[in-house]
């Protein structure tokens, strides 16, 4: 039987905490490694739990019944805006409000990888590089203060924009292209992205990391690391997210994460806002910054 487990993303300084339930799950065998494609058997849900911060859902993985919202914002191709549009101004509010750590013990660690997280984990003093505002992609982009979604459709692309860290942004290339090959692919913080849609699912296919960030947690990665993120917004107010780490050089095979973003969670779509200028060094003291 597959293990689904519950993990909650914070940082120090609660910089990477997500305003939604967040889950992890090992990828079953039947999943080749490569292939982008997220299946996971979902087992019958217990009774809805009570998060921290009145949040449904919470550390026990269980979600409340659906919850109310208005129908996403649809371009003029019918497709899902995910972020802010002509039809549905706003943005994505993250605030800290889950807790806890990731339950390292589910996780399928290679015995260096572990060693490393724990290490991590034991230290007090030690912060991740996004706290020193160094990128972080994947689930580690979508931290507080918040984010955003823009579609250029005569670009061929789609820009996530990061307000924390080092103001950052993702380009999703959506032209239908391979990732680069040989010495092309240069390792980076952000990776190479490619996406495509699968009915009203974002899905996005990452390669080309470095090793210098954080990317879940306190778990380390490698420049193996292939990351699958499939994003949907199935109603006005609600995001949902899943990421798939599949990383050779760390884990003995792929695992997820989830986190869902509603009405009732403290992360929230402000709607009718803007992005505005965060600037992290600003906000770091000299303790932080000589880590």
């Amino acid at each position: 039987m597959r293990i689904v487990l519950t993990i909650a993303l914070t940082s120090a300084l609660s910089y990477a905490a997500v305003g939604g339930g967040l889950s992890a799950s090992p990828v079953g065998p039947d999943q080749a490694r490569g292939t982008g494609a997220v299946e996971t058997a979902q087992e019958a849900p217990p009774a809805p739990a009570q998060g921290r911060g009145g949040a449904p859902g919470g550390r026990g993985g269980a979600q409340a019944e659906p919850v109310a919202d208005a129908p996403p914002p649809r371009g003029a191709d019918g497709r899902v805006q995910l972020g802010s549009s002509k039809a549905a101004k706003g943005y994505w509010e993250v605030r800290p409000g889950l807790g806890g750590n990731p339950r390292a013990g589910d996780v399928p660690f290679q015995p260096w990888a572990r060693a490393l997280q724990q290490y991590r984990t034991s230290r007090v003093d030690l912060y991740p590089p996004s706290v020193r505002c160094m990128p972080t992609t994947g689930p580690g982009f979508f931290n507080a203060p918040g984010f955003d979604f823009v579609d250029a459709p005569d670009l061929q692309s789609l820009f996530i924009l990061n307000i924390a860290g080092p103001h950052s942004w993702r380009v999703i290339h959506m032209d239908g292209g391979p990732h680069p090959t040989g010495d092309a692919m240069r390792p980076t913080f952000l990776g190479h992205s490619v996406g495509r849609w699968e009915g009203d699912t974002l899905v996005i296919d990452t390669v080309g990391f470095n090793e210098k960030q954080w990317i879940a947690g306190s778990y380390p990665t490698t420049e193996h690391l292939h990351l699958t993120e499939r994003i949907s917004r199935p109603g006005l107010k609600t995001l949902n997210y899943e990421a798939t780490i599949d990383d050779s050089g760390a884990y003995t095979a792929p695992w997820t994460i989830r986190w869902s973003i509603t009405p009732r969670t403290a992360s929230s779509w402000i709607e009718g806002g803007e992005i505005f200028e965060y600037i992290c060094q600003d906000d770091r003291n000299e303790e932080v910054r000589g880590n």
